[in-house]
Parts: C-alpha cells; structure tokens; sequence
C-alpha cells in the first residue's frame, strides 16, 4: 500500500486545520466543447461533444451502421459490437497493441472487453467515434472511468472526473469513488473523496461500501482509520 501511504500522508491537514483546495482540472485540449441540445435522427436530445454537430452525426453513423467494420467486441452476457480497427487504434494506444494480437476469422477480428455492463462498453465505444457523450455517461461514470484509464483516453477519463466531482458523491458510494480513483490513478479525485470520507467518517464506516473495503482492502480501511485519527489530534491539539 506504498501508493495509499503516499496518498494520507497528504491529506488535508495543517497547522490552521484548513484544507487546501484540489488542484484545477487541467484545461482542455481544445475551447470548441459544445454543451446543450444536439440533434440526432430529428430528436433533440442534451449532450456535450468535442467537434461539430455534423462531424459528430458523421463519426455516429458510421458506428452505429457498422458499415465495413473489421473489428468484432465482445463483451459481458454474449454482446456483441462491431467497429473498426483505424478508429480504434487511432484513439487508443492499448488498443492498437491489442488489435496487433487479435485474431479473427475472414475478414473480421475479435476482441473481449469483460468485467463492465455492455452499455458501457457501447458508450465507451461510441466516445472513440465522434469524442461526444449523453446523459447516459452519469449513469455508467464508474465503469466509463476504469475503460478510459485501462485503454488510456484521457478525455473520457477528464468527464467522468467531472461528472463524479459535480453532484454524484454520496455517503453510500463514496467508499467505492475513493477506490477506484486510487486504481485508476485520479489524484484530485482521490483528493476530493478523502477528505468527504474523513468529514463524515461515522456514517460512511456505517456503509456497506466501507464493510466490503474492510473484508477486501483490510489495509486501505487501517490507512482511513489512521487519517482520522490523526485529524482528530490535530483538532485536539489546535
């Protein structure tokens, strides 16, 4: 736990007993983010996209028609999506490493994506297309968040920060948020979710996300208890 004891050692603490601000969000590649209403097949539908409305419908098509896919993903209950190698290796380096080792049958290869629900994988996919996502993106944040650190697409990991930081950390998942930003390596995040655990450590070690950490990370719950107990000397103290 070398990673977790580097993590506690920072947490906010300090001769005023005053927590210093996350660092900022880094600024995006590009100022042409679009937010509001997009239209898609003549509905007004709410999402954000990277790129313009006909480009992103353009990136859309062609992935939600398949048209010359050569890649086959299967994912969790026997999903199956189509895509296409150039686009995926393009915006996924671990990608292009896996598609160089997949093997497939004709004129199609095959690639597994597993331990995520299927949609996810469906958006995750989608995202590599056209760089846009709907409403749905809050929905499946957390999984969205381990495919975009596993395969490395740091603007799909930069929204869901986004996402979970404004308006989707409760009591009862803030345990799980915690654990994941450590794994997924979301250092303001990690941040952002310790210091609401250590504010509320009493009903959040009531929660059955803390029950399961306690059984499956004995050593990330010790390395909490210790933070708490070492904010609450700096208060005795102060």
């Amino acid at each position: 736990m070398r990673k977790m004891e580097i993590i506690t050692k920072q947490s906010p603490q300090g001769a005023n007993n005053v927590s210093p601000a996350p660092p900022p969000l880094p600024c995006p590649a590009t100022n042409c983010r679009r937010k509001g209403l997009f239209i898609n097949n003549g509905s007004v539908i709410r999402g954000n996209s990277c790129v313009s409305t006909a480009t992103r419908d353009l990136w859309d098509s062609l992935f939600d028609g398949g048209y010359r896919a050569d890649i086959t993903i299967k994912t969790d209950d026997g999903g199956i999506i189509y895509a296409h190698a150039n686009v995926l290796g393009m915006a996924s380096p671990v990608l292009r490493g896996t598609l160089k080792q997949a093997k497939g049958f004709g004129e199609k290869r095959l690639i597994s994506i597993h331990g995520v629900p299927q949609d996810a994988v469906r958006i995750f996919i989608r995202f590599l297309y056209s760089s846009c996502y709907e409403k749905e993106v809050k929905e499946f944040v957390m999984p969205l968040l381990v495919l975009s650190h596993a395969y490395v697409v740091p603007q799909l990991k930069q929204i869901c920060e986004q996402q979970l930081e404004h308006g989707l950390l409760t009591l009862e998942n803030i345990v799980d948020i915690f654990q994941l930003s450590v794994l997924c390596d979301a250092p303001r995040l990690t941040l952002i979710s310790h210091r609401m655990i250590l504010r509320n450590f009493k009903a959040v070690s009531a929660t059955e996300g803390w029950k399961a950490m306690k059984k499956s990370h004995p050593a990330l719950e010790k390395e909490l208890r210790e933070s708490m107990i070492e904010e609450e000397n700096v208060r005795d103290f102060l």
